[in-house]
């Protein structure tokens, strides 16, 4: 499944870009719209950290949050897969 391989490659990237504090661990690094980032910020996900500490399941029971957020945020970690193979 093709979210699942950007979600591991992600998932990887964004722990070290968090481990690091590297700036794309600000959500506003991410690229997305404000109002995602609004949305996560009012349910308690106010940076990278948090959002890892989240599982899908958990974000998908949000309020307004659905499977095509959950896809822009895929779309949105895909782009730093190249932050691990800077350090």
């Amino acid at each position: 499944m093709k979210l699942a391989i950007i979600a591991s490659e992600a998932e990887r990237a964004i722990r070290i870009a968090v481990q690091q504090d590297h700036p794309v661990s600000n959500l506003e690094q991410l690229g997305v719209s404000q109002r995602l980032i609004n949305l996560l910020q009012a349910n308690g996900i106010n940076n990278m950290k948090d959002l890892m500490l989240k599982k899908k399941e958990d974000l998908l029971k949000i309020d307004h949050f659905g499977k095509r957020q959950l896809e822009i945020l895929f779309d949105a970690f895909s782009k730093y897969h190249m932050v691990e193979n800077s350090y």
